[in-house]
Formats: structure tokens, sequence, C-alpha cells
């Protein structure tokens, strides 16, 4: 008996943590999805698309939906109904902002594709054209559209760690100091950083449940950065389309060890676009290495999650990363 309230008394333990875990942040739980649930929810996210007004607003979503049907099916749409936690209005207006931002983006000829690096997705160098009048100067434009994105991921700003907080969130990592390498008065190399943002978000909840209902923190590590790398209009592409557009559930902001100018220059930028449930999210870690893994550890993220660049034991190593999403065509 004894061993069986212990084995108990275990489980409990487990599952509180869990549940602590789950609700670090404050976020709404997701429902249960039953078959029956999901159609009406369905159903209903087509009404509200279909309420709201024929303009500009909408007319990414309308392209998208005439010209590739497949890639806005139900499991498109599914994203944006769980990073509003089924309110169907909400996800209307985001994926009505996110077709629009994402042909900014992209451009018409490979907005239309998946955005995968490899096979015929809207980053590969060798994706066919879908224009009918395929013509030199297009490809010229889709060429350097590729290679301006590859420089942004290359760069390493914004990196995937593969790994996930205590509650099942996707962690990201976010190194300003990468972008030494990056003209910022260039508006082919902030349109590509902003394009491979949105490539690594995708590519961490396409296909991924988990992820698409528990959401993201991202663990920010400016310490090395200078102050020149800031860029104001690079910083409001990447939070509008995090909080706006792309379909995710942004948990934490984790800041670890910020230089003195973030306080004067990025924190109030941050205010103004972050809308106030995620500015009440963005937490600061500074003092010795020991104290922020201690912190951090307290909040679902421990060492073995966490990149090396910070004191954890997960080497990023993103030349590897982008060579099999690649070859996997992902």
């Amino acid at each position: 008996m004894a061993s069986s309230e212990s084995t108990a008394s275990v489980v409990d333990e487990a599952i509180t943590a869990k549940m602590a875990a789950l609700c670090i942040y404050g976020q709404t739980p997701q429902p249960e999805e039953t078959p029956e649930f999901l159609s009406k929810s369905h159903a209903a996210l087509l009404t509200e698309l279909d309420k709201l007004p024929s303009d500009e607003k909408k007319a990414g979503w309308t392209k998208a939906f005439e010209k590739c049907p497949n890639l806005v099916g139900e499991d498109h749409r599914l994203m944006f109904l769980r990073c509003e936690v089924f309110n169907e209005e909400l996800a209307a207006l985001r994926i009505c902002k996110y077709w629009n931002r994402r042909i900014e983006l992209f451009g018409e000829n490979r907005a239309y594709k998946p955005i995968h690096l490899g096979g015929d997705g809207a980053l590969s160098s060798s994706s066919t054209s879908d224009s009918e009048h395929d013509n030199t100067k297009q490809n010229d434009e889709d060429e350097a559209m590729v290679k301006y994105t590859m420089k942004g991921i290359n760069l390493g700003f914004f990196r995937p760690t593969l790994t996930h907080d205590t509650g099942g969130r996707a962690i990201v990592f976010v190194d300003p100091s990468r972008l030494a390498g990056y003209n910022k008065n260039s508006v082919d190399e902030r349109m590509g950083v902003a394009r491979a943002l949105w490539y690594i978000m995708h590519n961490a909840i396409e296909g991924n449940d988990a992820v698409q209902k528990l959401g993201m923190v991202a663990i920010a590590h400016p310490q090395h950065a200078k102050i020149s790398v800031i860029d104001r209009k690079l910083m409001k592409l990447n939070l509008e389309s995090m909080s706006g557009c792309l379909p995710i559930r942004m948990g934490g902001f984790h800041i670890v060890q910020p230089p003195w100018f973030f306080t004067k220059i990025v924190f109030p930028i941050m205010k103004v676009i972050m809308p106030d449930r995620m500015r009440k999210r963005v937490r600061v870690y500074g003092g010795s290495e020991a104290k922020i893994l201690k912190e951090l550890k307290e909040v679902g993220l421990g060492r073995e999650v966490l990149p090396s660049e910070i004191g954890g034991d997960v080497i990023l190593d993103t030349e590897s990363w982008i060579q099999e999403m690649t070859s996997r065509g992902l």
C-alpha cells in the first residue's frame, strides 16, 4: 500500500508540475478538439472570413484562396484557430493580415508556394515560376529574394534551438550581435532577415500540433550587440509579424544580459509595437551566469534546453540544420 501511495504521490507531483509549466505565462488553455468541435470551428471561421469586406485588408487571403487552395486548407486554418484559442473572429483577422504580409515579403511569384528551402518551396533556388510570362527579370528577382533570405537565415540572428521548455513550448534564440554582418541601410537585407524569421517560425509550427497549441518562447541575448546594429524598421517588421500575423502563441520573451542602450532604445520600441499581453511577458535577466540559469530554470528553461551562448548545453549548428532542412525539402 505504501508503494502504491508513493507512486500516486509522484504522479500527482508530475501532473502539478506540468500544469504549473503550462500556466507560467497566463495563457488561455486550449479547448478539447473533438471532431464535432473542430467542424463547427472551421465552419465559423469561413463564415467570419466571408463577413469581412472585400477590400485591401482581405486581398491577400482572397488571392491565396484562389491561387493556392492546397495551402489554405483545414490544416492551415487550424493553426490560426489554435493561435487565437478558437476565437473565430480574431482568427479571421489574423489570417488576412498574415496573407497580406506574406505576399509583401515573398512577392506574388513565391508567396503561394510552401515556405520551404527545398523542393518547389518559396525559398528554393530551383523552384519553378508560376508566372504566365516567365522572364529573365522575374527570375532575377526570385533569385535575389532567395539570396537575401538565405543570408538572413545564415546570419543566425534568429535560430531554432530544437528544444522545448517544461510546458512543451518551442524555444527560439535571438542574438542581435549576429546583425554585425547586416546592412540596415539595405531594404533587400532587411526583408531577407524578416523572411528568415518567417521561415524559422513556419518550420517550427507546420505539422507540429503541440507547438501550435502551446506556443513558443523567445530567449534573446543582446549582451554583445552594438548600438549600431539596431534597426527600428526591422524590429517593427518582426514584432508585427509575431504579434499579429504569424499563427504563433508567444509565451514569454526572456532577455538575458541586455546592454545599456536596450533600456533607452529597444524597450521603448517594443512597448509601442507589442500588445499589452505580450509586454507583460517580457522578463529581463542580469547578474552572474549561475544566477541567470537558476532564474531561467524556475520558468521551465533548464540548462539542458538552453544554448551554450548563455551557459546551456545546446550547441546551435545553423549550417547543418539548413542542410538538413534543404535535403528534406522543408
